[in-house]
């Protein structure tokens, strides 16, 4: 065989060889360029999954706490309707029929267990009902000694009964408040029916 032939087998086979190998090198660097996009996509899938699930986790804890806050608003304005209901409530009291307001007034005193003391008005109930309150208070059992004090506070309705260093708070407000715990959730349910 001559060189050139020789030489032209060689280039042949070489060129056969090379043609080979890259078009292995070709077929490896697709198979690894397909499996990065493969794993890309997954990752961006997997993104896109993860920042869904995150995104209703988000959602549904504002949700919740959106929740909660209203209904601590909704609470606060229910107590603060109540609180004027039982506001109301001492206002009613006060201008009842004078005469049964007296007797109000009177049975507070005979329930204190108390035989004597200054009775302390605001200065509206002193001057129109004080007295009043004093003589049915005297008069409800022997031996009662209750005074009409001079001293007046600001109280809504009704009077402190001061015995000494005792004092007996038979204001129409602390008599509301008294009763308050028993009746607001009767309150409620008549204000708001579920």
């Amino acid at each position: 065989m001559s060189i050139e032939k020789i030489t032209s087998k060689i280039l042949s086979e070489a060129s056969e060889l090379k043609e080979k190998t890259l078009s292995e090198a070709r077929k490896e660097s697709d198979a690894v360029l397909a499996e990065a996009e493969k794993k890309a996509q997954e990752m961006i899938e997997d993104s896109k999954k993860r920042g869904l699930e995150e995104k209703e986790k988000i959602i549904s804890r504002r949700k919740s706490v959106a929740d909660i806050d209203c209904r601590k608003v909704f609470l606060a304005k229910k107590q603060e309707i109540i609180g004027q209901c039982f506001d109301k409530a001492v206002d009613e009291i006060i201008s009842m029929d004078e005469a049964d307001y007296i007797g109000l007034l009177t049975a507070l005193g005979t329930g204190s267990g108390m035989t004597a003391g200054q009775l302390i008005f605001n200065e509206k109930e002193r001057a129109a009902i004080g007295q009043k309150v004093v003589d049915a208070l005297n008069g409800a059992a022997e031996g009662r000694s209750f005074v009409l004090s001079e001293e007046t506070r600001k109280l809504r309705g009704g009077y402190m009964l001061m015995c000494g260093q005792t004092f007996i708070n038979n204001t129409i407000e602390a008599l509301v408040e008294e009763a308050r715990p028993e009746l607001v959730a009767e309150v409620a349910k008549i204000m708001f029916p579920a």
